[in-house]
């Protein structure tokens, strides 16, 4: 399965096609899934460009996708450099009104598993490097057994 990873943390200065924008992470998830991609993966900003984890920012880009390409699993970030406060964090997606398919969720950052637990959990070497005591993880293995000790599943 090919999942298209659509902006990142990436900004315009650093490539002038870089979707921004509700609308135009919408059109370019409509071009990536007539290529044949399975799911995107977007960090949604707000109107001043700036990546956020507010409801109606999840919200607008995650219903945009779905109205012009529906049934494409949506995904979004929670990184710790869009909320730094974990608790800041954990309370916008416990906000969220439309839920995305899934949402990224770095192990090893401060507050982790409490945002964990209002998601529903993937874990993979992707995104998440290390296991939540900040040690590298040896393999994606060592992600799941520590995702199970969460009593995820």
């Amino acid at each position: 399965m090919w999942k298209a990873s659509l902006n990142g943390t990436r900004s315009r200065a650093e490539h002038p096609a870089v979707p921004l924008t509700a609308a135009e992470l919408a059109a370019d998830a409509v071009r990536c899934a007539a290529r044949g991609v399975a799911a995107v993966h977007v960090h949604p900003r707000d109107a001043d460009g700036a990546e956020s984890l507010a409801p109606p920012v999840i919200a607008g880009a995650v219903t945009a996708i779905r109205a012009v390409r529906p049934g494409l699993p949506v995904g979004v970030s929670t990184g710790a450099w869009i909320a730094p406060d974990p608790a800041d964090r954990v309370a916008a997606v416990r906000a969220w009104s439309v839920l995305p398919d899934f949402a990224s969720v770095n192990a090893h950052e401060d507050g982790a598993e409490a945002v964990r637990r209002g998601l529903d959990t993937r874990i993979g070497l992707e995104d998440t490097l290390h296991l939540p005591d900040g040690s590298p993880a040896p393999d994606n293995v060592a992600l799941v057994t520590c995702a199970c000790a969460w009593g995820v599943g």
